[in-house]
């Protein structure tokens, strides 16, 4: 049997059982370095070369156990398998305990070993797969691939520097569609929590006792149809973070057991008596004003202090004009690419038409846009033909909204209704700093209604 190229890390200080690992391992295709001591395996691990590490817990200057300690420091995902004897299966034990994936006993049969090698090699082969799978999901968060240069967002990025190496928990706010999510995933992946989950909830759509129970867990029993115990995300995210978005949507009930997890790092499953724990990193974000919130008695003060230890605000896109072209090239790039369009640009009137919008729906709403446009396009340069249906700037409050060159004059009277429907939905949206409440109750519609028109123009 032969196997692909694959280069294994012999130490063992008996010279007999290294020169046999050595023969019997490049019998069988592997490329072998024989180290006869800890100090010459340290070197080679330290070189970085090797795709598995087997190696005698008892050697003369350094054991097997420091080995494995520098291997999972270097090479986290280096496979470790150890060799002892059969006197000596409880350090084999405490070695995979450490990070080994298994051991051998001496003497050992070749089949046995050759079995054992295969498995860890094939485990390891999963890991480093695994790790440059989350490395590839983590590329778009990453702070270098953050879009924008506005002084603002400058701020912004340094913030997120400066916070992403910490536990600390953090508050981002700012208008629907500014990134706060962006925001949140780059403080994820930028830190050592990287490699752990990033869980994301939306307190707005579930009710108390789903959100509870998807937050905390629930026992047997707790409730009609808690058939069995369930772990909830705070447990899903052990040794990562956990992201809440609309945190202003929290309920008073929710919010006390929110708080006593940021207060002590425990918690209680519903239904439950016991105190879990779990290491978890909060990061909230919010389009609502908490302070007024809680001046209303709408939102506990004491959790408004947990949660803003450290405050990130995002400004909207209407103040940060400079980055719009900028952001919109970023957007045309990626659906040009992934629609198999060779689009190379804007023309000045699109560029134009982009930059005198009033983007109430703020970032996610210019990338909306740009894709519906990316789809209509079949020219080289995208035209303000292609972005008609975001209508004339939104006028200013006390402004008369006439505009001599509407993209909409000429359109039939239902597409001009729809129009004028997105205008005075983005006007009001504007006004109320994207609070969909307030917004609903001054043009007289019920919440539900609002966000089906809101969803329909892409204003969500």
């Amino acid at each position: 049997m032969r196997h692909p190229v694959t280069h294994i890390l012999a130490v063992d200080d008996d010279p007999e059982i290294l020169a046999l690992l050595d023969s019997a391992l490049s019998a069988e295709g592997y490329r072998v370095t024989a180290a006869p001591s800890g100090q010459a395996a340290r070197r080679e691990l330290e070189a970085g070369s090797c795709d598995l590490l087997l190696t005698d817990l008892r050697l003369p200057d350094l054991d097997g156990f420091a080995l494995l300690d520098l291997a999972r420091q270097k090479r986290p995902d280096l496979p470790v398998v150890v060799i002892t004897s059969s006197q000596s299966v409880a350090d084999a034990v405490k070695a995979v305990k450490q990070g080994a994936l298994d051991y051998v006993q001496k003497p050992f049969r070749l089949d046995d070993l050759l079995l054992t090698l295969a498995n860890a090699l094939e485990v390891g082969r999963l890991r480093r797969e695994s790790r440059l799978l989350a490395e590839e999901l983590a590329r778009p968060y990453r702070f270098e691939n953050l879009v924008g240069d506005d002084r603002r967002m400058l701020a912004v990025y340094a913030l997120v520097q400066d916070v992403a190496a910490t536990s600390t928990t953090v508050l981002v706010t700012g208008e629907s569609g500014t990134g706060k999510e962006l925001i949140a995933r780059a403080i994820h992946y930028a830190g050592p929590r990287s490699r752990r989950p990033l869980v994301k909830v939306n307190c707005v759509t579930l009710s108390e006792s789903l959100l509870e129970s998807e937050l905390f867990g629930h026992e047997k029993g707790a409730f009609t149809g808690a058939v069995a115990v369930k772990r909830g995300l705070f447990e899903v995210a052990d040794g990562g973070t956990l992201f809440l978005d609309e945190i202003g949507e929290m309920t008073p009930s929710t919010q006390a057991k929110l708080l006593q997890f940021l207060q002590d790092g425990t918690f209680r499953r519903v239904g439950g008596t016991q105190d879990l724990g779990v290491d978890v990193r909060v990061i909230a974000a919010t389009n609502r004003d908490l302070k007024t919130m809680v001046a209303q008695g709408t939102f506990r003060e004491d959790l408004y202090y947990r949660l803003n230890v450290f405050p990130i605000s995002l400004p909207p896109l209407r103040e940060r004009r400079g980055d719009i072209s900028r952001l919109a090239r970023h957007f045309l790039g990626r659906f040009a690419r992934e629609m198999g369009k060779a689009i190379t640009g804007f023309s000045p009137e699109a560029l134009r038409l982009l930059e005198t919008h009033a983007w109430p729906g703020n970032v996610r709403e210019l990338e909306n846009a740009i894709e519906r446009a990316a789809v209509l396009c079949k020219e080289p340069l995208l035209g303000a033909g292609h972005l008609a249906f975001l209508g004339p700037p939104v006028p200013r409050p006390g402004g008369n909204g006439h505009d001599p060159e509407d993209p909409a004059s000429g359109l039939p009277l239902a597409e001009q209704v729809e129009t004028f429907e997105r205008r005075v939905l983005a006007a009001a949206l504007q006004e109320t700093g994207g609070n969909r409440t307030l917004t609903a109750r001054r043009l007289g519609l019920n919440r539900t209604t609002l966000l089906a028109k809101l969803k329909k123009h892409r204003l969500e």
